[in-house]
């Protein structure tokens, strides 16, 4: 998929850098907000800079839905390219980390919202079930919760409502993630009291906002890979 792959790629040039004793490959599938230029998989590398991430966020990207009638922006249609391109640049992968859902909380998606948590239930089935039956791998899954949106008094219609839906989904990825023994990291806490300071449209997150993001995450993977 033309353009769809950023490889990130810091291999343990600096045998003292921070992120531990064995280098990591970890695949990032998000929307916007991942594939900016300042985005959390940017400014992640920068906390993991042993590490190589590759990247395969895309702006309007959704969990299941075919988001402005473009397969391309359905995750669940794409992933099997996804995982063929990381594995062939990758043998194995340690960590899958999935932040989606943003774009699956548009007003048009309001009365699908039932179907956000089984398609993210199905997108975890096909990494694992890919992953093994095609490479002989066991990677792990670190869901990411969406982070907020700002108030509808600053949201243009398309996106009105979407934090109230983001809110409902929060206790559903965190039960989902253990139920299917992922990992989950929750960056909707430490964005929501003061999200309007990182984002000037109330849906995309300025290089700050994006790092809170990141830290977040590189926190939760420190746990999981003690390191």
């Amino acid at each position: 998929m033309k353009g769809l792959l950023f490889l990130l790629t810091i291999s343990g040039l600096f045998l003292g850098c921070s992120s531990g004793d064995s280098p990591k490959i970890l695949v990032a599938i998000g929307d916007s907000n991942g594939a900016s230029e300042h985005g959390w998989v940017v400014q992640l590398t920068e906390l993991r800079k042993d590490d190589s991430i590759l990247n395969f966020s895309v702006p309007g990207n959704t969990i299941g839905f075919d988001n402005l009638g473009q397969h391309r922006l359905n995750t669940l249609r794409n992933i099997e390219t996804y995982l063929d391109s990381a594995y062939s640049a990758h043998q194995k992968v340690d960590m899958f980390i999935v932040l989606l859902g943003t774009n699956d909380c548009k007003a048009v998606f309001d009365d699908r919202q039932d179907e956000v948590v089984t398609n993210l239930d199905s997108l975890i089935t096909s990494i694992r079930n890919l992953a093994t039956s095609r490479y002989s791998d066991h990677p792990g899954i670190l869901i990411v919760s969406p982070p907020p949106y700002g108030p509808d008094s600053v949201l243009i219609e398309k996106y009105k409502g979407g934090d109230e839906r983001v809110r409902a989904l929060l206790p559903e990825y965190e039960i989902l993630a253990k139920q299917t023994d992922s990992h989950f990291a929750d960056v909707y806490e430490p964005l929501k009291n003061d999200f309007m300071s990182y984002s000037s449209d109330g849906v995309h997150l300025s290089a700050d906002g994006q790092m809170i993001i990141a830290q977040a995450i590189d926190q939760k993977l420190r746990e999981i890979l003690r390191n």
